[in-house]
């Protein structure tokens, strides 16, 4: 069973071809993962596990736990030093240059589920992100019905690991 479900991994593939469209690297989906992961200050090993499902198939390349951490940790930092809400605005800019908003909403929505549930910080950085690209509070709601009931048949990553459920870990 991947733990990462399938309409993620269809937006994800969307937002592949909508930032090679436009030119961009995939560094606003690294920002998007850092806010949303961090929202509630700590970033957990499923989040990074579920980061690295993503990160993947638009770097092209295989990666380790290790590499996906050190480049959420640097987006944090550039976060952290520049505001949530500026970052917000500019990841909004580009997704709304690139016609990649509710895919890239579906993959925040993703990751914070990919943990201990959609918690209220999780939210209010995607609401943050929703308001900025004006993508309305309905088809949001919508939306995150949909991803939440994705990850109903998937277990905690804790689960799988105890089931045997779960690939060899990268380190």
């Amino acid at each position: 069973m991947s733990a990462v479900p399938r309409v993620v991994t269809e937006a994800v593939e969307v937002l592949c071809a909508r930032f090679e469209a436009g030119d961009y690297n995939p560094t606003p989906l690294i920002d998007i993962g850092a806010l949303v992961a961090n929202a509630d200050g700590v970033i957990d090993e499923q989040e990074i596990d579920t980061l690295r499902r993503i990160l993947e198939p638009m770097l092209g390349a295989e990666l380790d736990a290790q590499i996906v951490r050190f480049l959420i940790d640097a987006s944090v930092r550039v976060i952290q030093a520049e505001g949530v809400d500026p970052k917000i605005r500019l990841v909004a800019e580009i997704l709304l240059d690139c016609d990649a908003v509710e895919p890239a909403l579906i993959v925040a929505v993703g990751v914070a589920f990919s943990s201990e549930g959609f918690s209220d910080a999780e939210r209010a950085i995607v609401e943050k992100l929703a308001a900025a690209t004006d993508y309305p509070s309905d088809k949001l709601r919508a939306l995150i019905e949909r991803a939440r009931e994705s990850y109903e048949g998937i277990p905690p990553q804790s689960q799988r690991r105890k089931a045997g459920d779960v690939p060899s870990s990268r380190k």
